[in-house]
């Protein structure tokens, strides 16, 4: 998921899309700085609000696999790879 905020030209609004994406685990673990980025995310997010995203379930599971990935390395701010 994406989400920006910007400020419409004309009417001086603001605008905030959310963009959904779906991906492999695989796939998205080929690209080091999203792979641990996804395991810190899951691995520290409430879980209450894992609950309301609805993978309380598999969480375990998914940041387990994920571990694997995260080599503690810093990662830069933004969506692009390192």
């Amino acid at each position: 998921e994406l989400q920006t905020l910007f400020r419409l030209p004309r009417s001086n609004a603001l605008a905030f899309p959310i963009r959904c994406y779906l991906i492999r685990l695989e796939d998205l673990v080929t690209v080091p700085k999203w792979g641990r980025r996804l395991h810190r995310v899951l691995r520290d997010l409430p879980e209450e609000l894992a609950t309301y995203k609805g993978f309380i379930r598999n969480r375990p599971m998914i940041v387990g696999y994920l571990s694997q990935f995260d080599d503690g390395a810093e990662t830069s701010p933004g969506i692009w790879p390192d």
